[in-house]
C-alpha cells in the first residue's frame, strides 16, 4: 500500500510542476512571436519565392508527318530514322505527345 501512496504522490508533484512549467511558458515566452519574428528581417526576404507562373498548354498545329515532307521540299534531303548502337528496351506502343 504504500508504494501506491508514494507513486500517486509522486505523479501530483509532477504534475504541479508540469502546470507551472506551461504557465512559465505562456507568461514569458511569447510563442506566436517565434513563428512570424525571422519573416520580417531583411537577411531573409531574399530566400521568400516568387508564385508559380501559370502553365498553359500548347497544342502544335502540325504533326511529324507534316514536317517530313517540307524538309524534303526545303532542303532536298531525307530525314533518316534514328540508328540505334545498342538494343532499345522502349516499347513500340510508347510515343512522344509531341
Amino acid at each position: 500500500m504504500n508504494i501506491i501512496l508514494y507513486l500517486v504522490q509522486l505523479i501530483q508533484s509532477l504534475y504541479q510542476q508540469n502546470c507551472f512549467l506551461i504557465s512559465f511558458i505562456c507568461k514569458y515566452l511569447p510563442l506566436k512571436q517565434w513563428a512570424f519574428d525571422d519573416s520580417h528581417s531583411p537577411k531573409y526576404h531574399k530566400f521568400k519565392t516568387d508564385e508559380l507562373p501559370r502553365i498553359q498548354p500548347y497544342k502544335q498545329d502540325w504533326t511529324w508527318e507534316d514536317l517530313l515532307p517540307y524538309y524534303q521540299w526545303r532542303y532536298g534531303k531525307t530525314i533518316k530514322p534514328v540508328r540505334r548502337r545498342s538494343d532499345c528496351d522502349i516499347p513500340e506502343s510508347c510515343s512522344c505527345p509531341r
